[in-house]
């Protein structure tokens, strides 16, 4: 296992001023809104900060006071507009970067993060040997851990998976999967419609059932010209990010259920 490091982008845009997270909290943007009493930003910063092989961190977000003094309490420099959509927002960040250089992307809205999870996909990633790896947890465990909680989820032959927001692309092949990211983006809450970029067959081997986690990303990696590799995380928490006002309540219920452990 290497023990080298690697950059990050944080990926903390907004939906606009009718976001309604934003408007029930009173604040300037969606990952602005407290979370257990600190701003969901607040939380992924500090994770992504304390993370062993993560060396350089760029936030992606808008130029106003609360993102600015927010990443200058969380002793974060670099910053980048936001682009129209995750994917040109990553493009954007990428390009302030050394593409010798490995990077991590993780979403502003993930304020559950531990820094001993980034290390270990991180290090994941880097073992598969991909040039474009996606985080995934087993919806299996969800459902176990969190009854009742929903999340989109990928029902595959041999598991049924859910998505965490946690890349890692490897390489310049690696960040070209980043600009063919865009296509698939407006898909992303709709599992089979981006098996159907992979073709009818493999859609048709999918809704029956007969498709497995590894024969997806061998297709993907096949449409879009690059290795892509799923890595299976352990902490169902790593799925959950915060959407809507279910989720930021939920979240705030396993943050105290956090701290009382702690205590």
């Amino acid at each position: 296992m290497s023990e080298s490091t690697c950059d990050a982008i944080v990926l903390a845009g907004d939906r606009g001023p009718g976001d309604p997270l934003a408007l029930s909290a009173g604040v300037a943007g969606k990952v602005l809104v407290p979370v257990h009493g600190r701003p969901m930003l607040e939380r992924v910063l500090e994770s992504v900060g304390q993370a062993r092989r993560i060396k350089r961190v760029v936030a992606v977000c808008p130029d106003s006071k609360a993102h600015l003094e927010l990443l200058s309490s969380s002793g974060i420099g670099e910053r980048v507009d936001p682009a129209p959509g995750p994917a040109a927002s990553a493009a954007r960040a990428l390009q302030r970067m050394p593409s010798s250089r490995d990077v991590l992307l993780v979403t502003g809205d993930h304020p559950l993060l531990q820094p001993e999870w980034l290390d270990s996909f991180i290090d994941a990633a880097r073992d598969s040997g991909a040039e474009a790896v996606v985080g995934v947890v087993d919806h299996e465990e969800i459902q176990k851990r969190f009854e009742g909680h929903r999340r989109t989820h990928y029902g595959f032959a041999d598991r049924s998976v859910c998505g965490t927001n946690l890349f890692y692309f490897s390489g310049p092949r690696g960040r070209d999967v980043v600009a063919l990211w865009q296509a698939f983006e407006a898909d992303r809450k709709k599992p089979w419609r981006i098996v159907a970029r992979l073709g009818w067959i493999n859609l048709a081997r999918y809704l029956f059932g007969r498709l497995t986690l590894k024969q997806a990303t061998e297709a993907l990696s096949a449409r879009l010209g690059s290795r892509i590799e799923a890595v299976l995380l352990e902490e169902a928490e790593a799925a959950v990010d915060v959407d809507s006002l279910d989720d930021l309540r939920f979240v705030e219920s396993l943050l105290a259920k956090r701290e009382v452990r702690a205590a």
